[in-house]
């Protein structure tokens, strides 16, 4: 059997582990070598149900001992049967990981044998991995029954472990898994948890001590193979996050593809929204604050499918709403259906520079439909309210007044050319009415141009006094807005600057939040493309340890990724070109420098060699067996993954199945 044929056979027979996560672990690149670890995580790309392919993931072998009822892979059920080598693995992981299709390997198994033979392949496997200079994300999957020794082995190569409970309860498993027992399966939690407590008391002690397992450890439960409740189901996750310290608790719907089961529910499809429905609770109580019981009652042990349990406990407690955005407290405003962690920080955040008006929340990022019958604000239909006091700021947009001779500074189009404006305006006696770009809008009829020409040092002063004055994280936002090639960009960020740092004389009260709004937005939507270019650039081999990849980004994020890939794959060289602006980064192995390129340059390296025609066939390969065809959801998948991606994409370019 050939290479493509097993990581056919076996990424299918993964791909039923929904456990995705590459988050958790930061691992720098030290010297000249290959990978490291993102706390972030991040996504490459998308099957056609929506789901994050982040991590090769594939079984070491399908061959199986255990015969339970709901795993395709069960000992009695009639499939094609393959393993791997070790080192047709760490191959495998090597190549699709040079050209950015994967953050790291996840790795599982069948038992074969018992479960310490297999458990030490596993471990084996990752280890060769380390030894050959590989610092990118590992997942492995322990195997129940599994010794404390291997699993203090697996958890010194590996970022993050998981054990698979599968079933809700012990009676469901003892049915379904005759094979396994609660207490084969806790077993080696219980061990994963005290090795990972032990470490990070070393870790206190000796700051060089090796990690075990920095990303911590997850688990899995099928949903709807069981008769279980929601209630039962998210009060097990509630015990493993408190007395087990998982950082994740999966959900996977039930997929009758393990052949005849013994007692498994006959279901025409995977129950996919009640699964959806979990997820969203799980997340209410590990990072809103909801307690199990507000989520789920006791008696009604069901979570509702027509409504999101956050709406749902909204309706149960009326007394509780409606919050004011402008003075509830940060657990309140989190309760708001609507409203999630980053537009509930945003509020906090704007808040302290004017108040939040109804018009200001779907540019936060609100979905004001849902929230609109719990909260109350300035500007609501309906809401009485007193009026602000005597020169508060409201943040209600301003409208400066009209005038025929507007004084225009206009930059050369450059970052440093935007900050020597901003340097001029506050110097000058006049500052301008508006700043903008050269070429920009059409002049009025007695408009005044100015032109105000680069200067390093000016702008220099500029970036320095806006770092004191703003603090990093918000002059990035500054830097960041910029990115966004958005039409009057540069004059956004004049105001947003005059604003927060008023010139002196000015009216330090009059501050509107249209501004600080837009440069939030603009910043978030380049900061977003930036992360899922690291995700979407696709290396191809050239020559031996030379990699050229294409994208064309919305933004113009090229030089916010440099840095990452730099690192990432310090021991190959490298250009990303971007074909919207016409220029690329090149890596030379020691520094990253900025290149005119152009599409027929960028055509002229690519070739045939070096097998990058196999692995970009293995890569399709794979992409193909581990989508699930219960589960498609065109619609979901284009949301994930829009089109105008797909050009570069090795997965959706010539030669990849229709989709």
């Amino acid at each position: 059997m050939d290479l493509e044929e097993k990581l056919a056979i076996l990424a299918a027979a993964a791909k039923y582990d929904v456990s995705c996560a590459s988050s958790g672990s930061r691992r720098k690149n030290a010297g000249q070598k290959l990978g490291n670890a993102a706390p972030g995580g991040i996504c490459h790309t998308f099957t056609e149900d929506g789901r994050c392919v982040s991590l090769l993931k594939i079984l070491y072998t399908n061959v199986c001992i255990y015969n339970c009822a709901y795993c395709v892979n069960q000992s009695e059920n009639n499939i094609p049967r393959a393993s791997f080598t070790c080192r047709e693995i760490v191959d495998l992981t090597l190549d699709f990981y040079r050209r950015n299709y994967i953050e790291g390997l996840f790795l599982s198994s069948g038992i074969f044998r018992s479960p310490d033979e297999t458990m030490a392949r596993l471990a084996r496997t990752a280890a060769m991995l380390r030894r050959e200079g590989f610092g990118g994300y590992i997942h492995l999957k322990c195997v129940p029954f599994a010794s404390p020794e291997l699993i203090d082995r697996a958890g010194r190569v590996a970022d993050r472990l998981s054990v698979n409970i599968e079933l809700p309860s012990e009676e469901s498993l003892r049915r379904l898994a005759r094979d396994k027992t609660y207490e084969g399966v806790f077993g080696p939690m219980a061990a994963i948890q005290e090795r990972i407590a032990e470490n990070r008391e070393d870790r206190r002690r000796m700051r060089h001590a090796p990690a075990f397992s920095p990303a911590g450890q997850s688990t899995q439960l099928i949903i709807g193979a069981s008769p279980e409740s929601d209630h039962d189901i998210l009060g097990l996750a509630d015990r493993l996050y408190r007395s087990r310290s998982l950082r994740r608790v999966y959900y996977s719907a039930f997929v009758p593809a393990g052949g005849p089961g013994r007692g498994l529910p006959d279901i025409p499809a995977p129950p996919l929204a009640r699964e959806n429905r979990l997820y969203q609770a799980d997340w209410l109580m590990r990072l809103y604050g909801f307690s199990l019981d507000e989520v789920v009652r006791p008696g009604a042990p069901f979570l509702d499918l027509d409504i999101d349990p956050k709406q749902a406990f909204a309706r149960r407690h009326p007394e509780r709403f409606p919050v004011d955005v402008n003075t509830a407290e940060r657990e309140m405003i989190l309760k708001v259906p609507g409203i999630g962690i980053t537009s509930a920080d945003r509020i906090l955040t704007l808040r302290r520079h004017g108040r939040i008006r109804q018009e200001h929340l779907q540019q936060l990022g609100v979905v004001v439909s849902r929230a609109a019958p719990y909260i109350r604000c300035d500007g609501m239909p309906g809401a009485v309210w007193s009026a602000a006091p005597a020169g508060a700021v409201t943040g209600k947009p301003g409208r400066a007044p009209a005038r025929s001779d507007r004084q225009i500074f206009v930059t050369d189009g450059t970052f440093p050319g935007l900050l020597t404006a901003i340097f001029e305006a506050y110097a000058r006696k006049c500052p301008p009415d508006a700043v903008e770009a050269g070429g920009g809008r059409q002049l009025g009829l007695f408009d005044r141009r100015t032109p105000i020409p680069a200067d390093p040092e000016k702008a220099r002063r500029v970036w320095k006094g806006l770092g004191e004055r703003l603090g990093p994280d918000r002059r990035r936002q500054i830097h960041d807005a910029f990115r966004s090639e958005s039409p009057g960009v540069e004059d956004t960020i004049y105001r947003f600057v005059l604003d927060t740092v008023p010139r002196r004389g000015g009216d330090p009260r009059s501050v509107h939040l249209a501004s600080h709004i837009r440069i939030e937005k603009l910043a978030q939507s380049v900061r977003r493309e930036a992360h899922r270019m690291k995700g979407l650039v696709r290396f191809q081999r050239t020559d031996p340890g030379h990699y050229l990849a294409r994208i064309a980004p919305r933004y113009d994020v090229l030089p916010l990724i440099g840095d990452h890939f730099a690192s990432r794959f310090a021991d190959q060289a490298w250009i990303i070109y971007d074909t919207q602006r016409h220029y690329g980064l090149l890596f030379d192995g020691t520094e990253t420098r900025r290149v005119a390129m152009d599409d027929a340059a960028a055509a002229a390296g690519v070739s045939e060699a070096c097998g990058e025609a196999l692995c970009q066939a293995l890569w399709r390969r794979y992409y193909a067996a581990v989508n699930i065809a219960g589960r498609r959801n065109p619609r979901l998948h284009r949301q994930k993954l829009p089109r105008r991606y797909w050009r570069f994409l090795t997965e959706k370019g010539p030669g990849a199945a229709s989709h």
